[in-house]
């Protein structure tokens, strides 16, 4: 690593919070998204919309705002653990594979932060990305996946409700992103 980019990195890292204080903050977070899942898949059995439009106009970004106030540590951990689930998910359907990209990025935020890579994030955000990803893989969510196009209508309308939500911090982790290749790859070419 070249001086300019190790004092770099050092002024960086005084702006980050302890890996082991942000392990601390997933770990609150995880059982608020399984609660989340839980209390989602409860209202969900107590709506009773007149049709799927309706359900769609209900999906905005005060529906993503609420689930994630829910999201807990353990729905942290499967998101993880999905990961090639919901990504899968996200190639295989029509409305969702246009959100294919947007889909891996939130992904990989929330990989990043739980392994203490990326600490910069907002606990909020975070939890925002977990309960529109969870809400991609739960197949019985408000309409249900089952019915062909439509089904998948309203995982598009989630995770397009949280990416205007999370447009700021979204651009963020994309920057940092492409920081830390770009100091990996100067790292790579600088002579040892």
């Amino acid at each position: 690593m070249t001086d300019s980019a190790s004092s770099d990195s050092s002024r960086l890292r005084r702006f980050l919070p302890a890996p082991d204080r942000v392990r601390e903050q997933a770990r609150s977070v995880v059982p608020k998204v399984k609660a989340r899942a839980r209390l989602l898949r409860r209202k969900l059995r107590d709506v009773e919309l007149s049709d799927e439009t309706d359900a769609l106009d209900a999906l905005d970004t005060e529906f993503v705002e609420d689930g994630a106030r829910t999201v807990t540590d353990t729905d942290v951990e499967t998101v993880v653990e999905e990961a090639d689930a919901i990504e899968e998910r996200f190639r295989n359907n029509g409305p969702l594979r246009r959100l294919l990209d947007d889909g891996q990025l939130l992904l990989d935020l929330v990989r990043d932060v739980r392994r203490g890579a990326y600490q910069r994030v907002p606990l909020w955000t975070l939890s925002a990305a977990v309960f529109a990803l969870l809400y991609v893989l739960n197949p019985l969510d408000l309409i249900p996946d089952t019915l062909p196009i439509v089904g998948v209508l309203d995982d598009a309308a989630v995770v397009s409700a949280c990416l205007a939500l999370l447009e700021q911090d979204l651009y963020d982790y994309r920057a940092w992103r492409q920081e830390a290749a770009s100091a990996s790859t100067e790292a790579k070419e600088s002579p040892s």
